[in-house]
């Protein structure tokens, strides 16, 4: 079922600080990445030309050429190169299907790719790539320096203002995600429990998920109406009752409003 937005199905203020961090995180990950593979080729294909200490590489599959020689020279490890592999598809993923990666939050969250075998929602958006691919970028200097000419560019101070401002607003998005994750929890918590209270009788009589409360343009039926003015006569909040009947937060206010005028 099409999990229920009591606010509408425009972004929140959470959901929208969440996509935020992600694009930023996302241009570092492409910036950081596109620089180690640029760094790779240049310094070994610089180290063949003026030193002839490193092995050509081909016309073809540079990259993947490039990784088996720094492992078999020691440069990095096995699990480093997987990582810049991993990395590289990833950074692809951004370029080429940016909306398998944005997909989860808002209010088509329903519309991402799900395992045919559970059929959990796949998380396809990796928190830790720009920090991860920055941090591997300095071990990959740090391991070809060893055996090879570096190949050094100006493509670091031409994004350092960029790279700045976007740590900074990841540093500051993140604090607002996380109060508003608390929040978040602490309201659900707080509706769980009202709901927890409410009698098995009247969730009996009032049948709350019954699709004849629903009339076909949306609105509720006589029967809905009943059903949410018991909830409110058992303690329902308005939030608790826009869950339980799948009706906005605000017709839910309205209803309450009702609810007490008619008491």
């Amino acid at each position: 079922m099409k999990p229920h937005r009591p606010y509408g199905l425009a972004p929140t203020r959470l959901e929208a600080d969440i996509l935020k961090i992600r694009a930023f995180e996302m241009v570092l990950t492409l910036f950081y990445v596109e620089d180690l593979k640029q760094f790779i080729i240049q310094s070994l294909e610089s180290s063949l030309r003026f030193t002839s200490t490193a092995p050509a590489l081909p016309k073809k599959g540079k990259m993947e050429a490039a990784r088996r020689i720094l492992v078999a020279e020691g440069c990095i490890s096995q699990a480093d190169s997987d990582q810049i592999l991993r990395l590289v598809d990833y950074r692809n993923t951004i370029g080429h299907k940016i909306h398998s990666l944005t997909c989860d939050i808002g209010a088509y969250s329903e519309l991402g790719d799900f395992d045919p075998k559970t059929f959990q929602p796949i998380r396809k958006y990796d928190y830790s790539a720009a920090k991860s691919a920055a941090q591997l970028r300095r071990r990959v200097s740090d391991g070809m320096s060893k055996k090879f000419s570096l190949m050094l560019t100006f493509n670091g101070l031409r994004f350092e203002a960029a790279e700045r401002i976007y740590l900074t607003e990841i540093k500051r998005l993140k604090k607002n995600v996380n109060k508003g994750i608390d929040q978040l929890n602490q309201t659900m918590a707080e509706t769980k429990a009202v709901i927890k209270e409410i009698p098995k009788n009247v969730f009996d009589n009032a049948q709350p998920g019954h699709p004849r409360n629903i009339r076909m343009n949306g609105t509720l039926s006589e029967i809905g109406i009943s059903c949410v003015f018991q909830l409110f006569n058992s303690g329902a909040t308005p939030l608790a009752v826009s869950y339980l009947m799948r009706i906005s937060h605000r017709a839910a206010n309205n209803w309450y409003k009702k609810w007490v005028s008619s008491k």
